[in-house]
């Protein structure tokens, strides 16, 4: 199974309205935690959800642009670290 195909798994098992554990995860799709903890890293790299510690949490779409304009936008005065929105210095 190629990677995209694996998170586009996984994502679609992502409840919109409340977090899930990463364990729930991997006891739904069958794959190994490894598999899954990758999967879950390239989706919060590509600001599709948050993993805070073991829950797992979809991003709404204004919190999509707003994650993606902060990671790549040098002018932006903010930026996330660990959940927390910060200011520049």
């Amino acid at each position: 199974m190629k990677d995209e195909e694996i998170d586009w798994a996984l994502y679609h098992l992502l409840p919109e309205s409340r977090p899930v554990t990463i364990s729930a995860l991997v006891e739904q799709c069958g794959l190994s935690r490894e598999v899954v903890e990758a999967s879950l890293e390239r989706m919060e790299n590509n600001c599709l959800i948050a993993v805070m510690g073991e829950s797992v949490n979809l991003l709404s779409l204004s919190d999509m642009l707003m994650m993606n304009q902060m990671m790549h936008d040098s002018s932006m005065p903010v930026y996330i670290e660990n959940g927390v929105i910060k200011a520049k210095k």
